[in-house]
């Protein structure tokens, strides 16, 4: 008998079907995780995916049993309903949902509510990943280097140079604003943002795969930014581009012993500097590098996951690294 996947990504799934239209880049985004998972399902015979999927796009090029959400099941209404009819039909649930606003820890909780085998992060530690300063201080207790975080104003050091600000819950560079002094920045640091100073280093990214506070780490990656006075924005993905060391590898076992919640994949952003990686914040599900890592390193990462969920052991790559780009400036019809 065939194993039934509930996959949810938050945009192509209508996490969004209330709203006028979907923001593009999310909309790429969403449609690259969604499919990597979808051509790991295919390869997968003793598998059969549930999908939800917003009416308003094309569907999938991949095989799965779609529930539409149309604009009258908004994310706050009908959508109930449909996201409860798939998970009544599930035994396993795959999230791919922001943390922004508690909500990737609450539909974690209803999986694991519904008694469903959940292919991910517990809900404890998808709540402590969406805030930056709370993981910031349980990675800070382990020993684990992490960017400096701030909530006051009144208590930003007199450092120079550049300084961030932007939103606790946030993901990446949503909402990130970059001021050219600390006083600007103390200026804009309002409750629920983080100030950050802008160190020198290189932006980079982890892949990992975790369980049972172990992890493997799968691949190192360079983000390129863009900077356009104060906006800052994520252009493109180098995904294995940088030779794991025995340096990261130990960062990585670090970072899952923290967080034994950790399951399935794992992203990291870090800062990597002359003294070594600085910790910027955590993505506790799957994030757009690991689109690449079926290319990259012949990982099916939905049947490394599954294996995972299931006590068997964490997957590893059996060779180098095939380093593969992702742009994120493409062009995407929207609707």
């Amino acid at each position: 008998m065939k194993r039934r996947i509930f996959v949810f990504e938050f945009i192509t799934g209508g996490g969004l079907a209330g709203q006028p239209g979907l923001p593009p880049s999310l909309l790429r985004e969403g449609r690259l995780m969604r499919d990597a998972l979808l051509r790991d399902a295919a390869a997968l015979p003793d598998i059969d995916i549930i999908l939800l999927h917003d009416a308003r796009l094309p569907p999938p090029d991949f095989p799965a049993h779609l529930i539409a959400v149309t604009p009258d099941h908004a994310f706050d209404a009908g959508f109930e309903a449909s996201f409860d009819h798939a998970l009544d039909a599930a035994d396993a649930v795959l999230i791919v949902a922001p943390e922004t606003g508690g909500v990737l820890a609450a539909l974690t909780s209803r999986v694991t509510g519904a008694g469903k085998t959940l292919l991910g992060c517990s809900a404890d530690t998808c709540r402590i990943g969406a805030s930056k300063s709370l993981t910031a201080e349980r990675l800070s207790a382990a020993g684990i280097a992490v960017l400096p975080h701030f909530t006051d104003a009144a208590t930003l050091p007199a450092l120079p140079g550049r300084w961030v600000v932007k939103p606790d819950d946030g993901a990446g560079c949503d909402g990130l604003r970059l001021f050219d002094t600390v006083h600007q920045a103390a200026q804009a640091l309002r409750p629920g943002f983080v100030a950050q100073p802008w160190m020198a280093g290189e932006a980079r990214s982890l892949n990992l795969l975790c369980a049972r506070g172990e992890a493997v780490l799968l691949s190192i990656n360079r983000q390129h930014l863009a900077i356009d006075g104060e906006q800052v924005s994520l252009v493109a993905l180098a995904v294995g581009d940088v030779p794991i060391d025995d340096m990261y590898r130990a960062l990585a076992r670090r970072i899952a012993g923290a967080l034994p919640g950790l399951l399935g994949h794992v992203g990291v952003d870090v800062l990597h500097t002359a003294d070594g990686p600085i910790v910027v914040e955590l993505n506790p599900r799957l994030s757009t590098s690991a689109c690449a890592l079926h290319d990259t390193l012949g990982c099916n990462l939905l049947a490394a996951t599954l294996a995972a969920a299931d006590g068997g052991p964490l997957w590893r790559p059996a060779g180098a690294a095939r380093p593969q780009r992702i742009e994120l400036t493409e062009a995407v019809d929207a609707v």
